[in-house]
């Protein structure tokens, strides 16, 4: 490995523990000055945000040191020929499943803590074990080893096309996040919880006429059992075309009143009516092709100075996956201001759909005051934590912006 290349790395990590250290700093002020305005409080809602803020550090950290050591330490190499086969195919299956299940093992305590252990030692959650256990090996079973599969088709494209295959990649990609956003309200989300229709019920009908004054009444109202997962409480809109459905945590159902449900319903199909999803995607896309252009050049520029002390000499190498990772993480993580920023405006305009089809300042109100209350959040973060994390505008801000828009 060159020396400038090792030069970068060290580089790289000093600036992302200042980068940490700076996080913390300002979060620890800003939870003193919460403090002196919010004086009523629960202790608990600052215990929960200290032992989070470490869970993040920790993750983001390990999220470019993990690839890193694969990489550094010829693991990726030694796997790539533990398995080699004369199938591309083969290779990269064999490959993915025992990357993705060392990668699951390495992160299976830090994520027992954070979504397991950290849920009921502030009651945030119900939850048993082997429930905790069934979704976390569910989504290892869909999210990763099912898409060992298809792993082999970006190797198979950077091969053929070594110069241009990141542009293929993104246009391949384009198909593939809508087929997911029309698919995965009808397969994959039913392989976690369980829906049920509220249509027929006294709520899905008063659902049923915001959803006759918006224009979209063929969407679905459904009611999912988050209850045996976590006692907070949410709600969303998904899917496209047929496959669009409201969704309601039945603990939104339980916990809050009729008004203030539909407040918050109001909001999820606010989403739909103004094109959300699909500027979701076409950013998605945009971003991708971006995106995918500067893993080219960097992962091409780093594996030309490592030397061959990976273990790797071209990207079409399965044994290069950690190397596109990392870079990818790192382009992801330097580019979330913008995509929280854009995502954070959709919100706004949501939250102006809600008040505007509702009529009703008061429930919205309510209903985020009691959503915040029950998760034990903080009204607001620091700068610097809303512009890197927070894909939501902050609880003062949107009870500022409740109180103060306009009705018709």
């Amino acid at each position: 490995m060159e020396h400038k290349l090792k030069l970068t790395i060290s580089i790289f990590f000093l600036v992302l523990l200042i980068f940490i250290s700076v996080v913390l700093i300002s979060e620890y002020i800003n939870m003193k000055n919460i403090r002196a305005e919010y004086p009523d409080l629960p202790e608990e809602s600052y215990s929960l945000r200290k032992e989070n803020l470490n869970v993040w550090a920790l993750r983001l950290i390990l999220q470019f040191l993990i690839p890193l050591i694969f990489l550094t330490s010829r693991l990726s190499s030694r796997i790539r020929f533990f398995v080699e086969k004369k199938s591309l195919f083969l290779t990269c299956l064999l490959y993915g499943i025992i990357f993705f299940v060392i990668i699951f093992v390495i992160s299976l305590p830090l994520n027992y803590y954070s979504s397991f252990h950290l849920s009921h030692k502030y009651g945030l959650s119900n939850q048993t074990f082997l429930r905790w256990l069934e979704i976390s090996l569910k989504g290892l079973l869909i999210n990763d080893l099912l898409m060992c599969f298809f792993i082999f088709i970006p190797f198979y494209i950077i091969q053929r096309s070594p110069r241009t295959w990141w542009l293929q990649l993104s246009i391949l990609t384009v198909p593939v996040i809508i087929f997911m956003v029309f698919i995965s309200p009808f397969v994959i989300d039913p392989m976690f919880n369980k829906y049920t229709s509220i249509e027929d019920e006294k709520l899905g009908k008063e659902i049923t006429v915001l959803l006759h004054k918006s224009g979209i009444e063929d969407a679905n109202i459904y009611k999912v059992d988050k209850s045996k997962d976590t006692n907070t409480m949410n709600a969303y809109m998904t899917g496209i075309f047929h496959s669009k459905r409201i969704v309601l945590w039945d603990t939104t159902i339980n916990n809050l009143e009729e008004s203030e449900v539909l407040s918050i319903t109001a909001h999820e199909i606010g989403h739909y009516v103004k094109g959300h999803i699909w500027k979701n995607i076409i950013q998605s896309s945009i971003s991708t092709v971006l995106l995918l252009f500067l893993v080219y050049i960097t992962s091409t520029w780093i594996l030309k100075l490592s030397n061959g002390s990976f273990g790797i000499k071209k990207l079409y190498d399965i044994a290069a996956l950690p190397l596109l990772l990392l870079v990818l993480n790192f382009y992801s993580f330097v580019g979330s201001p913008i995509m929280n920023y854009l995502s954070r405006d959709m919100e706004i305009e949501a939250d102006a759909f809600e008040i505007t089809l509702t009529q009703d300042r008061e429930s919205a109100v309510s209903a985020m005051e009691k959503l915040y209350k029950e998760s034990l959040g903080l009204p607001r973060p620091s700068n610097i934590f809303k512009t890197w994390y927070f894909t939501h505008p902050t609880l003062e801000e949107r009870l500022e912006f409740y109180r103060n828009y306009p009705l018709d």
